[in-house]
């Protein structure tokens, strides 16, 4: 019979891909695990690795078994939390989506919630809005904040709205705009953009103010990260069109404009539908909701 110590052996090694660096992640002998994986695979009757010089790589039937694994361990580790949480302490680890432009206002919100509870853990993922709606589906986040977009299908999710701004011009300050306060957007037609990789609802916005407008901007650089996107236009690679609080952020010297018509985004929290599965989870969905002042 499979045990809950056999999985989060599997579960290690998949994630390393390397017996040994496994081993030092689960603080045991690299022998011993070894021979944890080979009981597991000889209860199986098949084999979840292939073992090479490099390494080990998941085979098929391990690619199968990993996804049950993963869904099993967070079962349990949600289970347990709960339990605990009769002893009067809400304890566990809470997995939050954000994207990088969160970074301004995110830190008040999460010290404020650890005040309040300190024994519960945030991971915060930094990914582009569509992986983290999917993963939010998925079970893999437990919250997201995402900029709401009105073609994008909200299946499954509950969400609410927290903060609409701005979004502004950035471009270098030897530029011909620089010295301008306000830019029509039309006026950027022939200019390079910097944008974002593909899924981004950034990315998405930018695209669909463009089209608005009356052009298909040249996208002349693509990056995942805004602190990238405002080196490269402060190096004169091209210019961006990125939030107002992203902009507000340190970062390479850049000259922001105002951009006419003004493109705003609106900012939301979302979660799954039939609620969060943790009692951490829960209570953090539940102080982020009663005090999102602090996001403003």
């Amino acid at each position: 019979m499979v045990d809950s110590r056999q999985l989060r052996y599997f579960a290690a090694v998949a994630h390393r891909l390397n017996f040994t660096r496994a081993a030092e992640d689960l603080l045991i002998a690299q022998p011993a695990l070894s021979q944890a994986i080979r009981q597991l695979e000889r209860e199986l009757g098949v084999m979840l690795f292939e073992r090479n010089t490099r390494g080990a790589v998941l085979t098929p039937p391990g690619e199968v078994l990993l996804r049950g694994a993963q869904r099993t361990l967070r079962e349990l580790e949600v289970t347990v939390d709960d339990v605990r949480s009769f002893a009067g302490q809400v304890t566990g680890r809470v997995r939050l989506g954000a994207w990088q432009s969160m970074e301004v206002r995110l830190p008040d919100l999460l010290a404020a919630f650890r005040h309040e509870y300190p024994a519960v853990d945030v991971a915060v993922n930094e990914l582009v809005s569509d992986a983290m709606l999917d993963a939010v589906r998925a079970g893999t986040l437990d919250a997201a904040m995402v900029v709401q977009r009105e073609h994008v299908p909200m299946t499954g999710l509950a969400s609410q709205p927290f903060i609409t701004e701005p979004y502004d011009l950035a471009v270098a300050e030897s530029h011909a705009l620089a010295q301008r306060t306000e830019v029509r957007l039309d006026e950027l037609a022939e200019e390079p953009f910097v944008l974002h990789r593909p899924g981004s609802a950034v990315r998405d916005q930018i695209l669909n103010a463009c089209a608005d407008a009356g052009f298909r901007p040249r996208i002349a650089l693509e990056t995942g990260e805004m602190s990238a996107a405002r080196a490269f236009v402060a190096a004169g690679l091209g210019i961006t069109v990125l939030p107002r609080s992203s902009l507000a952020s340190a970062g390479p010297a850049v000259r922001i404009v105002s951009l006419r018509p003004t493109i705003h985004r609106t900012s939301i929290l979302v979660w799954p539908q039939k609620g969060p599965r943790s009692a951490a989870a829960r209570s953090f969905l539940e102080f982020a909701r009663e005090n999102d002042e602090l996001l403003h």
